[in-house]
């Protein structure tokens, strides 16, 4: 009994001593370090001070573009959960306002996107595009702009499967792949009877790739309001985003201005600015224009009069 006794005992103390040399797999995926840098040098743009906010690390088997996991972490870095071997990692923003990310299981497919305009949206152009005679450039995909989305990829991220003594850090950097454009019209007047200012421009990247910097060949139209219109210096000023020009399908920039006047009449003007969106590295955009606004029958745009209260009665069944 007494040898029965020792063997169990020898058994149990070598037990414990493997089990001593093991660590939790929690402790190794947390041993991984995520040293994250974001590119606050963007054109035309201020970032705020909580922008770009919480990312998101996802993992792709470096040979199969298999997905593996994914985690979440703060602009500036932090621990992440990891898995071991070689790996590629894609990190960008979740809270990009217009911008949205599909297919994030997809190595080759994950792309952001905006979507189409609303119909309220569409019922300031309705008339126009109804009105119009000529084919080029085609309004039938009309997008909102996007918002900045914040991207790193690194590839081919050999992560060990133990880390007995020190991190593993993995450094990138995120940057925008978004562009801030800014509209200077000058030679407008007439805009005392403006009611709103809209904007569209063909020509445009519909989708772009996270994966690679591989971005959609399809050309749409993109929509945007106007910022800031000034009555005293007849001066349009806005701004306005985008994934970058398609050039592929040969379509030109096509800057068409909707001024609608209190009255709802509308009143369109197009600019052809494929020559500024090119080697432009203000990306500024300048029209001189000679853009006369009729003064309506009644009212005027920004200086909005209400007429006195008047009282109406009225028999109502109950």
């Amino acid at each position: 009994m007494s040898r029965v006794r020792y063997i169990l005992l020898v058994a149990v103390v070598a037990l414990l001593s493997v089990a001593c040399e093991r660590r939790p797999i929690e402790e190794d995926y947390m041993r991984v370090y995520l040293d994250l840098t974001v590119d606050r040098n963007v054109v035309n743009h201020e970032m705020g001070p909580n922008e770009p906010g919480l990312m998101r690390v996802v993992f792709f088997d470096a040979h199969t573009k298999e997905f593996l996991s994914h985690d979440y972490v703060e602009p500036t870095g932090g621990y992440i959960f990891a898995p071991y071997g070689d790996v590629d990692m894609i990190v960008y923003n979740l809270d990009a306002g217009e911008t949205h990310v599909r297919n994030y299981y997809n190595f080759w497919r994950i792309e952001a996107f905006t979507n189409e305009i609303n119909e309220i949206q569409r019922s300031r152009i309705s008339r126009y595009l109804i009105s119009r005679v000529d084919a080029s450039p085609s309004y039938e995909r009309i997008c909102v702009t996007p918002d900045h989305l914040f991207v790193a990829r690194e590839e081919n991220i050999r992560i060990p499967r133990y880390l007995p003594n020190d991190l593993f850090v993995i450094k990138t950097t995120a940057r925008s792949i978004v562009e801030s454009w800014t509209v200077d019209i000058d030679g407008v007047s007439g805009l005392e009877w403006v009611g709103s200012v809209s904007m569209m421009l063909s020509g445009q990247i519909n989708t772009s790739f996270l994966s690679s910097t591989e971005r959609s060949t399809e050309s749409v139209v993109l929509y945007f309001d106007v910022l800031t219109a000034s009555r005293g210096s007849q001066v349009v000023y806005t701004q306005f985003e985008t994934f970058g020009r398609e050039k592929t399908s040969g379509e030109i920039a096509l800057l068409s201005i909707l001024f609608t006047d209190v009255q709802g009449h509308p009143y369109m003007y197009t600019f052809d600015v494929s020559d500024q969106m090119e080697d432009n590295p203000e990306q500024h955009i300048v029209i001189k224009a000679d853009i006369n606004i009729p003064k309506p029958e009644v009212g005027s745009g920004f200086q909005p009069v209400v007429d006195d209260w008047k009282e109406y009665e009225y028999d109502v069944d109950i």
